[in-house]
């Protein structure tokens, strides 16, 4: 079996045991225990407590659920955005298709970090906590297509050089009557594109809401979560509170692993 199929099958068994937490019986990412905030690991809470007094296992499996939920459907959006933009650069009219390829240029130009936080701190931090969660991974999918269309692009470039492409039009086909052919052709481009972006979004949210922009309380999110880690005192108290950083890490190496191979 191949390192990335064991890699999917793992992830899939933690997504399947987060959803098992979530959904287990009397599960809460928000409900308080006022008696027991920063508690070590008890019969009802396995992972512990947070400083306000909620369950840290389930709010970690909220919050991966969240995150990878989020980042699936950004990614999504992204590569769908790419494949029309870089096909459209490729086999659109040429002032059209440098237009599309000026912008991809200007935006990959910009600093990607740093133009995302602009654009999401810009947005109004009031909105509701699914709001602000799905605010979070728009402006992520809205600003993460340019590399991919970029790479969209030059995969349709070669497709439109190719010997069956030319015999297609020999046969009297237009660019436009052969586009419903390229994208079919360029899924094992566009399947690693889909893949590399689910990470990428992940850790961009993380940054987002360790900054306080990202997924509104009390809606769990890692970047949330990985706050806890600048109280030094906290640290020494329980050491619960890495498991969000070591979850975090696991996930990424699964999903850096999956694509591997593909």
């Amino acid at each position: 079996m191949k390192f990335n199929l064991v890699a999917a099958w793992l992830l899939m068994g933690v997504v399947l045991i987060a959803a098992a937490i979530v959904a287990a019986p009397g599960a809460s990412y928000s409900k308080q225990d006022r008696l027991l905030p920063l508690a070590g690991a008890t019969i009802h809470h396995w992972a512990g407590t947070d400083a306000l007094g909620r369950d840290r296992l389930v709010r970690v499996a909220a919050a991966l659920l969240l995150s990878l939920g989020g980042a699936l459907a950004a990614a999504a959006v992204t590569t769908a955005a790419a494949a029309g933009v870089g096909t459209l650069a490729a086999f659109g009219p040429r002032g059209l298709g440098w237009i599309a390829l000026l912008i991809c240029d200007v935006f990959l130009a910009l600093p990607w970090l740093f133009l995302l936080m602009m654009v999401r701190s810009a947005l109004p931090l009031t909105t509701s906590p699914a709001n602000s969660a799905a605010i979070t991974f728009l402006v992520l999918a809205a600003l993460g297509w340019p590399a991919c269309a970029r790479a969209v692009y030059r995969g349709a470039v070669d497709l439109k050089r190719s010997e069956w492409m030319l015999h297609a039009r020999a046969e009297g086909l237009r660019d436009g009557q052969l586009i419903r052919y390229v994208i079919p052709s360029l899924v094992p481009l566009l399947l690693p594109q889909f893949l590399i972006c689910i990470p990428a979004f992940i850790v961009a949210e993380a940054n987002l809401g360790a900054l306080g922009l990202g997924v509104g309380e009390p809606l769990p999110s890692w970047g949330g979560m990985l706050l806890e880690l600048d109280n030094s005192a906290l640290l020494f108290q329980t050491p619960w509170v890495y498991l969000p950083v070591i979850l975090l890490v696991i996930v990424l190496l699964l999903l850096e692993a999956i694509p591997a191979e593909a």
